[in-house]
């Protein structure tokens, strides 16, 4: 069946349309957790999308894509309040209270997980997928909700924005203008999890981290100002979604695991290649000065 985009068929349009909607969104939301140092924060989140997606399966009996993204959010941000809980407790660094709610919040999806399959419902239910991500799996309704969630969410990042890059940046200013940094911090976590809970049915709970932060990272070696940072790096997160949906659909290759891989290798080329930030052309130049600056 043919009549998507480019000729592309519907289904691969809509896969094509959903990978490039969560990579932009991914992409704007991105630098916040990177900036704030939340990046392990949101890959903890990420894991501890799998036991709310496997407990809503348990409760409702019906692989409902509604009820389960709605217990992956709950789930996420249980898992965002008990990191907070023990960091806040000072008793526990938060690289350990992120490794302790991390593996156990994905233990217990695993364990959760397999008792579905034993039962007999693993294989009907299809839950596996968000492990890894199905993307073959989207509908239009799936992106009609995805754009709607997607708006509301860029449209907080463009209302707050001030508030946001002065707690990011200065945080003794925004202290002092009265910006708690635990409000900061809960707006932070609650657009992490509107980013994980979009994609984790694309990317899937292990991966998904992956799409927040390489395209954050891209952009970081392109520009220096926050105002540029964000657009460029939820460019560069849709391009991912997009030339990884259509490579995968291509090659018959997982599209989740793809679209990382793409997002990966543009971070790297940034890295290495950035004009005036670039390690390797930066290291040219110095090598460069050097030899114009030695004597002969």
């Amino acid at each position: 069946m043919t009549g998507g985009f480019l000729g592309l068929s519907y289904a691969a349009s809509v896969v094509i349309g959903g990978s490039v909607l969560l990579g932009v969104v991914a992409g704007i939301l991105g630098p916040f957790a990177v900036l704030r140092g939340r990046s392990m924060f949101g890959d903890a989140m990420s894991h501890g999308t799998l036991p709310g997606v496997v407990l809503a399966f348990m409760i409702a009996g019906v692989k409902d894509p509604t009820l389960l993204l709605l217990g992956a959010a709950i789930s996420a941000a249980l898992a965002a309040v008990a990191m907070i809980t023990l960091e806040r407790a000072r008793r526990i660094s938060p690289d350990v209270a992120i490794g302790v709610v991390l593996s156990a919040a994905f233990t217990l999806g695993i364990v959760l997980l397999t008792r579905v399959g034993s039962e007999g419902g693993g294989g009907q239910s299809g839950l596996e997928d968000y492990l890894f991500g199905q993307a073959a799996g989207l509908v239009r309704g799936d992106l009609v909700v995805a754009s709607i969630v997607g708006v509301i969410a860029v449209g907080v990042v463009i209302c707050w924005f001030r508030v946001l890059r002065t707690a990011i940046f200065d945080p003794g200013f925004a202290s002092v203008i009265g910006i708690p940094a635990w409000a900061v911090d809960m707006l932070i976590t609650a657009l992490l999890v509107v980013g994980i809970v979009l994609g984790v049915r694309t990317t899937g709970a292990i991966l998904m981290v992956a799409l927040l932060v390489a395209p954050a990272v891209a952009a970081r070696q392109l520009t220096r100002s926050l105002a540029t940072l964000i657009p460029v790096s939820g460019v560069i997160g849709g391009l991912s979604g997009g030339i990884g949906a259509f490579v995968s659909g291509g090659e018959n290759l997982p599209t989740g695991p793809v679209i990382v891989l793409v997002a990966t290798a543009i971070a790297l080329a940034a890295v290495l290649f950035a004009p005036g930030r670039g390690v390797l052309l930066r290291g040219a130049r110095r090598r460069s000065r050097r030899a114009v600056g030695s004597p002969r």
